[in-house]
C-alpha cells in the first residue's frame, strides 16, 4: 500500500466503530508508532523460547522484516569502526549506522581472514566470561567469541592475540517515518517527473486516476480536476505488514481520544 491507501485503511477501521475523523498528521503519527510496535513485537516474537521452535513461524518473521535488515562492515567506507580496549574490542555507539535499532548477528575475522561467529553474552554471565573467556555458557560446543551490547557500544570478547581484521554485523533498522505530504489541486505548478498520488478521483493529462493511484508528472500537462499529494514519504516496512499496521494505528488513534470501548471493540474484530 502507498501512503494514501494506508490512510484510507486506517479510516476504514475507524469508520467500522463509528469514530470521529482525524487529520493526516495524526494518522501519520499513529502509523509511525504502530510501525515501531509491530517491528518490536515481530522481533521479540521471533526469539526461540523452547528447543525446536517452529521454523515456519521464524522464517515468516524473517520474511516480514527482511526490508529492514541492514549490514554494517568495517571494510565499507564510512561504516562502523572498532576500538581496542584493555579487556575487549569495542564498536563504539557513536559509529553505529543511522537508523540502528536491534542487533541481529555479529561476526569477526581473525588475522588470517577466517570468519568467527559471535554469540550473545547475557549480563549474568559476563563476569564469568571475563574471568575465563574459554568457558562456554551453554551445554553445546560453540565458538569462543562473544558480544555484549551496553551503553558504550558493542563489546566483543575474543581469544585472538590481535585486533580482529574485520567486523561485520546485521541489524534491524528503524522503519522510515510516514509523511502524508502536501495536498495540491489544479492551481499548483507541478515538478516534472515528480511522483504524486491521487487523493480522490483525479483527471490528469486526459487520464482518470482513482483514489490511491500513484503516477508521475509529465512535461506540458496539467491537472484538470481532483486533488493529489506530493512530497510524501513512504515507509520501507514490508507490505505484508501493512494491514496489521493500519489496524494498530486505528486502535492507537482511538486510545488518544479515550474511546476505550471502541478501541476494545476494534481489537476484538482483529483477534477473532
Amino acid at each position: 500500500m502507498n501512503i494514501v491507501q494506508l490512510h484510507e485503511g486506517v479510516r476504514f477501521w475507524l469508520d467500522l466503530v463509528g469514530s470521529s475523523r482525524f487529520d493526516p498528521s495524526d494518522i501519520d503519527n499513529a502509523l509511525n508508532f504502530a510501525a515501531h510496535d509491530l517491528v518490536f513485537d515481530k522481533y521479540e516474537g521471533a526469539k526461540k523460547s523452547v528447543e525446536g521452535d517452529s521454523f515456519q513461524r521464524t522464517q515468516k518473521v524473517r520474511d516480514e522484516l527482511s526490508d529492514l535488515v541492514m549490514i554494517a562492515d568495517t571494510n565499507l567506507p564510512g561504516s562502523i569502526t572498532i576500538v581496542e580496549t584493555p579487556d575487549n574490542t569495542l564498536i563504539p555507539v557513536v559509529s553505529f549506522p543511522d537508523g540502528y535499532h536491534y542487533l541481529l548477528c555479529l561476526a569477526i575475522y581473525d588475522a588470517a581472514g577466517k570468519r568467527h561467529n559471535c554469540w550473545p553474552l547475557t549480563y549474568d554471565r559476563k563476569n564469568v566470561i571475563d574471568r575465563n573467556p574459554y568457558r562456554r555458557p551453554r551445554i553445546y560446543p560453540m565458538s569462543k567469541q562473544y558480544y555484549n551490547e551496553g551503553y558504550d557500544g558493542i563489546n566483543i570478547t575474543h581469544v585472538f592475540p590481535d585486533t580482529p581484521s574485520r567486523v561485520v554485523f546485521y541489524y534491524l533498522s528503524h522503519p522510515i517515518p510516514f509523511n502524508y505530504g502536501i495536498s495540491r489541486d489544479s492551481t499548483y505548478s507541478f515538478i516534472v517527473n515528480e511522483n504524486v498520488i491521487a487523493t480522490e478521483d483525479t483527471v490528469y493529462a486526459g487520464t482518470t486516476y482513482l483514489l490511491g493511484t500513484k503516477f508521475a508528472v509529465l512535461a506540458g500537462t496539467s491537472l484538470t480536476s481532483g486533488k493529489i499529494i506530493d512530497t510524501f514519504t513512504e515507509s520501507n516496512l514490508n507490505e505484508q505488514l501493512h494491514e496489521d499496521l493500519t489496524q494498530k494505528a486505528a486502535i492507537n488513534l482511538l486510545l488518544t481520544i479515550k474511546e476505550f470501548d471502541k478501541a476494545k471493540a476494534l481489537y476484538e474484530q482483529f483477534v477473532i
